[in-house]
């Protein structure tokens, strides 16, 4: 079972590294289609079709499986690669785009599946802060290396030939990797029975909140972020690249060591979450006064940012797969549906914002948004109650 669980993290950081090559440069890939006050509608527009692919996600899964559902996604997935890279049409390029980044999440959540599967669930701690220690590994190298595609090897174009090339190896490890998982069989639930129970179970409604605070924070920040230091700091790629290194690190150095301070010395997660979501604002909220463009500077603060995001997302992670069975794939997707839901409300508020308000007013508004996390915490159990009700019975 171990073997099956370490080629799974192998597998994870592949295709982690296919998604994080591309992250942090289609928004200034796209303002070459339209204008940067337009692009989040397009990351809208991606998320809307998440949002539809997760929802049916459990319907999705009877109907296919989970192994052969990840196939097809990872075939649609290169695709959609394919029609970024050699068209030149704005409606195909913007098509390609909504599909890569739809199937990238929903690939995601079949992945939470195989990894549930072949965990342990007395090391629930440490194996999801191994995992999304490992993920981060590849978010980490990815700045530098798409800065030098950037600048040396053609451009943008060549990210996403880099990502297909990542991506098509991962789906033919993938191929070998689960010959021998069998699926379990999931739970259908509507989703008024699943927000009624969301509902009952507070904590569970709490904690899925907190994921959508944080996948808001992900919104905002991975589409303005770049815009704002390219267009209006002045940074070039190069830059842009060594600060978003040093931005994402924590995400590498505090993983595990969360996950393990949980499992082992039981620290409280509630605590951890406090500290998180501090930190989070107050940084967030700096961003905003800062005009220099000295990277260290800048990669300090950012660095900041994600110190408090590590800490909420691997505390989080933790509790909710904690609390949940893999059958439970209802649960998992709402839990998921966070991201998409995320991304169509963050550039719709933001293009509401640009109306009124100059760029850098974005990080004020955000850091105000992220102390609304302090609230939903208390809610959160002390102990890792498993045996919840399915909202069936």
């Amino acid at each position: 079972m171990s073997k099956k669980i370490n080629r799974m993290y192998i597998l994870s950081f592949l295709f982690s590294l296919h998604i994080a090559l591309s992250a942090y440069i289609n928004s200034t890939f796209l303002t070459g289609i339209i204008s940067e006050k337009y692009v989040g509608i397009l990351f809208t527009l991606a998320s809307l079709t998440t949002l539809i692919l997760l929802s049916k996600s459990a319907n999705i899964l009877k109907y296919f499986g989970n192994k052969r559902l990840t196939l097809t996604l990872l075939v649609l997935n290169m695709l959609s690669l394919v029609g970024m890279i050699t068209s030149t049409n704005s409606y195909i390029v913007g098509a390609s785009f909504v599909a890569f980044v739809s199937t990238n999440t929903q690939i995601l959540f079949c992945i939470d599946i195989f990894i549930e599967h072949f965990g342990n669930k007395k090391t629930v701690g440490k194996n999801r802060g191994l995992y999304l220690t490992i993920i981060n590994i590849a978010w980490m190298m990815s700045p530098l290396l798409a800065s030098f595609l950037i600048t040396k090897e053609g451009g943008y174009k060549a990210i996403y030939t880099l990502a297909f090339i990542t991506v098509a190896i991962m789906a033919i490890g993938l191929v070998f990797s689960v010959k021998t998982f069998k699926d379990k069989t999931y739970k259908k639930t509507p989703f008024l029975e699943t927000y009624r129970f969301l509902k009952t179970n507070h904590h569970m409604l709490a904690i899925t909140i907190i994921n959508f605070i944080l996948q808001f924070f992900y919104a905002w920040m991975v589409v303005y972020t770049p815009i704002y230091l390219y267009e209006h700091i002045g940074l070039g790629w190069a830059q842009i690249g060594i600060i978003f290194t040093i931005m994402l690190a924590p995400f590498v150095i505090l993983g595990l060591p969360i996950g393990i301070l949980i499992d082992k010395y039981h620290v409280k997660k509630r605590t951890l979450l406090y500290f998180g979501f501090l930190i989070i604002s107050i940084f967030t909220f700096i961003i905003s006064g800062i005009t220099t463009k000295n990277i260290l500077v800048w990669g300090v603060v950012l660095f900041m940012t994600r110190v408090g995001a590590s800490i909420i997302e691997t505390t989080s992670e933790i509790y909710f797969f904690s609390h949940i069975k893999e059958e439970e794939a209802y649960l998992l997707s709402v839990f998921r549906d966070m991201m998409p839901v995320a991304y169509i409300i963050a550039p719709i508020i933001s293009t509401i914002i640009f109306i009124f308000l100059p760029f850098k007013f974005l990080f004020i508004i955000l850091s105000i948004i992220l102390l609304s996390g302090l609230y939903y915490i208390p809610q959160l159990k002390h102990n890792n109650d498993n045996n919840l009700p399915c909202p069936n019975k």
